[in-house]
C-alpha cells in the first residue's frame, strides 16, 4: 500500500482469536482503509490467524505490543497510523455494514470535529441482543430523542461526563489531535477511554451519529472486588479531573456523574458481600439523579 489511507483501523487484541476474524471481516472491503492489529502478547492462535489474513489482505499490518494492556496497545496503533483519521475496533466487537463510510462522510463534512461516535447494541456472547446503548442513559436518551441524522453534540464535555455513552469501538478521531493529547493515559488501570473522550471534547467539537453501527460483545461480568475497586478509583479521578469544566457548561452534569459513582460504589460493595451498604448506595444514587432505571436498581438492591 503506497497511497495514504483515509482511515487507520486500530484493533488491539490479546488471546481473542475466537472473535478476531469476525472483527476484521466487519471492516469490510473498503480499499482506503488500513488495518493495524496490535497483538498484545497473545498465546492462543492469534499469530497464525493474523499471518493468514496479512497474506491475503495488503491493508493489514500486524504490530507487536508489549503486553501492557489495551491503552498502550491502542497508543502503539496511533503512533503507527498513516491516515488522518483513526477508528478504534476491539477484537471482540463487530461493526455493522457501512459504519466506516458513514463516519468518514461525516468527518469530511465537518473537518474541525475532534472525534465522532455512534450508537451501538449490547450483544451477549450467546448472541442475545440486550438493546442499544443510548437508550440506557436517561439524560442522553432525552437529548437524542427524535434525532436520526448525525449532529454536533452540544456542551460535549458536560454531556460525556454526565453519562459515559461513548463506546470505544464506535469512535473515529483525528490522528493529529490524538497524538497531541498523548493518546490514552496508560497510567490508568480502568476507564482510560472515557478520560480520553473528555480530553478530546475539551479541545474540539464532537460528532454524534445516532444510528446503531456497532455490536458490543457483553461478556459475563466478573465479581472480582479488586477490579471493581480499580474502576471506581478511576471514575473518581475522572470526575475530579473533568468536573470543573463540565460544571461551567452544565451544573447538572457533575451531579449525574456523582450518581454514577454511587452506583459503581454500590456494585463494588455488593461484590464484597456488603449488601446493605450496596442498597443504601443505590438509593443515594436514585435520590441524586432520579430516573426509572435508578429507582428500579435501588428497589432491587433493597429487596435482595
Amino acid at each position: 500500500m503506497t497511497e495514504t489511507p483515509a482511515v487507520s483501523v486500530i484493533i488491539p487484541t490479546r488471546n481473542a482469536a475466537a472473535w478476531l476474524a469476525r472483527a476484521i471481516f466487519s471492516v469490510g472491503p473498503m480499499p482506503e482503509a488500513e488495518i493495524l492489529v496490535v497483538d498484545d502478547g497473545s498465546i492462543d492462535s492469534t499469530a497464525a490467524l493474523l499471518a493468514e489474513f496479512a497474506a491475503h489482505d495488503p491493508r493489514l499490518r500486524v504490530l507487536a505490543g508489549a503486553g501492557k494492556g489495551p491503552a498502550a496497545a491502542r497508543n502503539l496503533g496511533i503512533a503507527a497510523a498513516r491516515a488522518p483519521l483513526v477508528a478504534f475496533l476491539d477484537a471482540d466487537d463487530r461493526w455493522r455494514l457501512g459504519k466506516l463510510a458513514v463516519q468518514l462522510a461525516f468527518h469530511e463534512a465537518h473537518p474541525d470535529v475532534g472525534f465522532s461516535f455512534t450508537d451501538y447494541h449490547h450483544i451477549t456472547s450467546e448472541r442475545e441482543d440486550r438493546g442499544p446503548c443510548f437508550a440506557f442513559w436517561p439524560r442522553f436518551a432525552r437529548s437524542v430523542a427524535g434525532r436520526e441524522s448525525p449532529f454536533l453534540l452540544d456542551a460535549a464535555p458536560a454531556a460525556l461526563l454526565a453519562e459515559n455513552v461513548v463506546g470505544t469501538s464506535t469512535v473515529m478521531a483525528r490522528t493529529e489531535l490524538l497524538r497531541a493529547l498523548g493518546g490514552f493515559d496508560e497510567g490508568m488501570r480502568q476507564s482510560e477511554d472515557w478520560d480520553l473522550w473528555l480530553r478530546l471534547a475539551a479541545r474540539a467539537p464532537v460528532g454524534c451519529l445516532p444510528e446503531v453501527l456497532m455490536d458490543y460483545t457483553l461478556h459475563r461480568a466478573g465479581n472480582l472486588s479488586s477490579q471493581r475497586a480499580e474502576r471506581l478509583a478511576a471514575m473518581r479521578v475522572i470526575a475530579e479531573r473533568h468536573g470543573p469544566a463540565a460544571r461551567r457548561l452544565d451544573p447538572g452534569a457533575p451531579r449525574a456523574c456523582a450518581a454514577r459513582l454511587l452506583v459503581a460504589a454500590a456494585e463494588a460493595a455488593a461484590a464484597d458481600g456488603a449488601r446493605l451498604k450496596a442498597a443504601w448506595l443505590q438509593l443515594a444514587a436514585a435520590l441524586r439523579q432520579p430516573s426509572r432505571r435508578q429507582w428500579r436498581e435501588a428497589a432491587a438492591a433493597l429487596l435482595r
